[in-house]
């Protein structure tokens, strides 16, 4: 008895969906970038400017890394990055080693302990 058209069909486009899923991950997976902010300094006074020069792209891996306790980093608007000042109830990271997806259009990073964003604790990334 001959298979039902509709049947094959069926199990055809779930193949192609299914390939066409692998082939997405690997190729996202194979342009993101880690990036450690501040290179070997690490999260540090002094660190604005660092992502000027990087091919920073939307879903690379932003890393800071810095002593826990020292410092934090909370994720703000740019009146945050330019006012170095956190949102009231803002989510602050302070593990030491703090990772953020790096969205679609801009984003912009503080350390919230009093004093340390004026020292230059904070960078703002445009959409590349």
């Amino acid at each position: 008895m001959a298979r039902p058209i509709i049947g094959s069909l069926s199990s055809i486009v779930l193949v192609l969906i299914l390939a066409w899923s692998i082939g997405t991950i690997a190729v996202r997976g194979y342009n993101t970038r880690k990036w450690t902010v501040g290179g070997d300094k690490g999260w540090s006074f002094g660190v604005a400017g660092w992502e000027n020069d990087k091919p920073i792209q939307a879903g690379d891996m932003l890393v800071f890394k810095y002593k826990p306790g020292a410092h934090n980093v909370v994720e703000v608007n740019v009146a945050g990055y330019m006012e170095c000042k956190a949102p009231d109830g803002a989510k602050v990271y302070s593990t030491g080693n703090d990772s953020f997806e790096m969205p679609g259009g801009k984003a912009y990073y503080i350390c919230s302990i009093p004093g340390h964003c004026e020292k230059g604790m904070r960078i703002g990334i445009p959409p590349r």
